[in-house]
C-alpha cells in the first residue's frame, strides 16, 4: 500500500514560505500503472486517490460514495447504503455539493441530489499502529455548506497524526422536509450523517484508521448535528468521542417545532395548495430541486415568533414510524434530562461574540425586538402563563438594556445578550447536564483569537463590536482556499496550538494531554473553562454574572435529572 513520507511537508508548513507553498497545492493524480498509486479496497469497492503537493505529505480520497443516490422515490427519504462498484474508482475529485444556496460565496449552487459523498485525508495508508479518526460535519444552519477542500482544505490536520474526514448531507428542504408521516418523518439529513459514520466504522481501517477512535466535531449547524448525534440512539457506537463548537441540541435555532406547517408553506408558495400530506409529498417530488433551495416563507401565525425559528427546515421530533426509525424521539432537552447522551468525553465552547451572527442584522430586527415577550427563550414561552412570560421579558430587558429600546446604538449590548441567550446558556447548560449523567469528562473553552484570519466579522461588516465572530475558529483549523485569508506569524502559532488541543483530544481525550498549561475538566461545582487565544489560560466560570442570571430565569440553579 501507498505510504507518504511527510517529513519535509512537516518542516515545511510551519515556516512562513512553507505554508504559503502549501496553499498554493498542486494535486498529482498518480497514474494507475505506477508503482507508488494509491489504492485502498472498501466494503463497495476498490478507490484511487492522489497525492497532494510536489512534496509527499498527504494522500485525499475524495467523492466517496456513502449511501446510494437519494433520487426519484428516494428524495426526502432516509438514505440507503451504498452499491458496490466494479473495477478501481478514481477519488480524486469532490462528488457534487447538495443543492443549495452557497452564503459564503452568495450564490445558488445547483449542484446535484446525487450529493451524499465523502473525502478522507491521510499522511499514510501504512501506519504503525492505527491512526485517531476526525469526522467533520460542516455547518450552514442546515441550509448551506459542503465538506468540500475548498473551505475545509486539510492540509493544517495533515501536520499532525491524525485521519481526517469531511461529509456532504442533504440540506434545507431536501434534508430536512418533515409532515410527520411515515413517508416523510423528517430528519433525512441527519440520517445521512448517521450513514456517513456507518461508512466510517465500517471501513477507516482500510486507510489506516482506528475504527474504535473515531471523534466527531463540527461547528454552529455542524456543532448542533454533533450534539444531536449524543442523544441520538441511531448514532450509539458509532464515535468515541465529540467536539461542539458554537452550537448544541438545547440552542433553539437548531431544532424546528413547526416544520409541518412550513412544509405546507412551501407547497402553496409552489403552487400546490393541500392539506393532505400524501399530495404534498407527491407534488414536491416533481418539483426541481433548484425551487427546494434558498427558500423564503411568510411568518407563521403564531402567539409568539422568535428570531431563532428562522431557519425553516432542519431537525425535529419525528412523530411517526417505529421508535428504531427515528432519529430524535423527543425534544433535546427532554432527552438530556432523561440522561439520554452518549457516555463519551466531549469538547465543548463557543467564540466570544457567538451573538454577532445574529446582532449582524440588528437594523432589519429592531422592530420585531420591541415586541413585548420576543427577548424570552421560546422553550419558556411555550410552556408558562403569559403574565410569567411579561415579567421574564422585563427582567431580561433590564438587566441587558436597562430598559432601553433595542437599537442600534446598543449594538455592543445586543451581540452580547445573543451570545448568551442563543449560545453560550445552553451550551453550559449542556455541558451541566452531561457530567450530570456520565463519568465522560467534559471540556469547556471560550475561542478570544483575533487576527486577520478572523474573517466572518469582516465580511459582516462588524469590526467596531467587540468579540470574536461565530465561525471565525474555522480559519485556524482549516486552509480555505475559496476565500483571500491571510497568514501571519502570530495567527501561525494560534493555529498550531489550537490544532494540537483538537487532535491531542481526537488520540487520547484529553486536549492538554501535552501543553504547559493544564485544561482541568468541567464540573457544574468548578466551571473550568479554556482561554483559547494568544495565550492558552485555564479560569474558572465563564460570564459567571449572566449565566447565573439565566440559571434563575430558567429556574436551573439545580438541575432536574428524571432518569440518571
Amino acid at each position: 500500500m501507498y505510504n507518504v513520507s511527510f517529513n519535509r511537508g512537516l518542516a515545511l508548513l510551519y515556516s512562513k514560505k512553507g505554508f504559503n507553498y502549501l496553499l498554493n497545492i498542486k494535486v498529482i493524480a498518480i497514474d494507475r500503472v505506477s508503482r507508488n498509486m494509491p489504492l485502498v479496497k472498501t466494503a463497495q469497492g476498490e478507490l484511487k486517490g492522489v497525492v497532494c503537493s510536489d512534496v509527499e505529505n498527504y494522500v485525499a480520497f475524495k467523492g466517496i460514495p456513502y449511501a446510494k443516490p437519494p433520487l426519484g422515490e428516494l428524495r426526502f427519504k432516509a438514505p440507503e447504503p451504498p452499491e458496490p462498484w466494479q473495477g478501481v474508482r478514481d477519488a480524486s475529485q469532490h462528488g457534487p455539493v447538495c443543492p443549495q444556496f452557497n452564503e459564503r460565496m452568495n450564490r445558488v449552487e445547483a449542484g446535484s441530489e446525487d450529493c451524499l459523498y465523502l473525502n478522507v485525508y491521510t499522511k499514510t495508508l501504512t501506519p504503525p499502529k492505527p491512526l485517531p479518526v476526525m469526522v467533520w460535519i460542516h455547518g450552514g444552519g442546515f441550509y448551506t455548506g459542503s465538506g468540500d477542500s475548498d473551505f475545509y482544505g486539510p492540509e493544517l490536520f495533515m501536520a499532525h497524526d491524525v485521519i481526517l474526514v469531511t461529509i456532504n448531507y442533504r440540506l434545507e428542504v431536501l434534508g430536512f422536509l418533515c409532515l410527520d408521516t411515515e413517508e416523510v418523518p423528517g430528519n433525512a439529513g441527519l440520517k445521512d450523517q448517521v450513514l456517513a459514520l456507518k461508512w466510517v466504522k465500517q471501513n477507516i481501517a482500510a486507510f489506516g484508521g482506528d475504527p474504535n477512535n473515531i471523534t466527531i466535531f463540527g461547528c454552529s449547524a455542524g456543532s448542533a448535528s454533533v450534539s444531536c448525534h449524543l442523544v441520538s440512539k441511531m448514532s450509539a457506537n458509532l464515535f468515541n468521542k465529540a467536539i461542539c463548537q458554537s452550537g448544541v441540541c438545547l440552542n433553539e435555532w437548531s431544532y424546528n417545532i413547526y416544520a409541518r406547517q412550513r412544509a405546507f408553506q412551501l407547497g402553496k408558495l409552489l403552487g400546490k395548495e393541500t392539506d393532505n400530506p400524501t399530495e404534498l409529498v407527491e407534488f414536491l417530488r416533481t418539483v426541481p430541486a433548484s425551487s427546494l433551495v434558498n427558500i423564503q416563507l411568510p411568518i407563521l401565525e403564531l402567539q409568539y415568533n422568535d428570531l431563532l425559528d428562522s431557519i425553516l427546515f432542519g431537525p425535529v421530533v419525528e412523530k411517526a414510524g417505529l421508535e428504531e426509525n427515528k432519529f430524535l424521539s423527543d425534544l433535546p432537552i427532554e432527552l438530556v434530562k432523561k440522561g439520554q447522551m452518549a457516555k463519551v468525553p466531549v469538547i465543548l465552547g463557543y467564540t466570544s461574540g457567538d451573538g454577532i451572527e445574529i446582532g449582524r442584522k440588528l437594523p432589519l430586527t429592531a422592530g420585531f425586538l420591541s415586541i413585548p415577550s420576543t427577548v424570552v427563550p421560546r422553550e419558556l414561552k411555550l410552556k408558562w402563563e403569559p403574565e410569567r412570560v411579561q415579567k421574564a421579558d422585563g427582567r431580561i430587558r433590564k438587566h441587558y438594556f436597562n430598559d432601553q429600546p433595542i437599537s442600534m446604538e446598543l449594538i455592543q449590548e445586543y451581540t452580547d445578550f445573543e451570545t448568551d441567550r442563543a449560545f453560550l446558556y445552553n451550551i453550559m447548560r449542556y455541558a451541566r447536564y452531561h457530567v450530570q449523567v456520565t463519568s465522560a469528562p467534559v471540556y469547556f473553552y471560550e475561542f478570544v483569537a483575533e487576527t486577520e484570519r478572523n474573517f466572518t466579522k469582516k465580511a459582516y461588516n462588524m469590526d467596531s463590536v467587540k468579540g470574536v465572530c461565530h465561525s471565525d475558529e474555522l480559519a485556524y483549523l482549516f486552509n480555505v482556499t475559496c476565500l483571500d485569508i491571510p497568514l501571519t506569524d502570530e495567527s501561525r502559532d494560534i493555529i498550531k496550538q489550537f490544532l494540537r488541543l483538537w487532535v491531542n483530544f481526537a488520540r487520547t481525550g484529553n486536549p492538554s494531554s501535552n501543553e504547559t498549561v493544564e485544561w482541568k475538566p468541567f464540573k457544574d461545582s468548578e466551571r473550568n473553562y479554556y482561554i483559547i487565544g494568544k495565550q492558552l489560560e485555564c479560569k474558572r466560570d465563564p460570564n459567571k454574572e449572566n449565566m447565573a442570571f439565566w440559571e434563575d430565569i430558567y429556574d436551573e440553579s439545580q438541575l432536574k435529572i428524571t432518569n440518571k
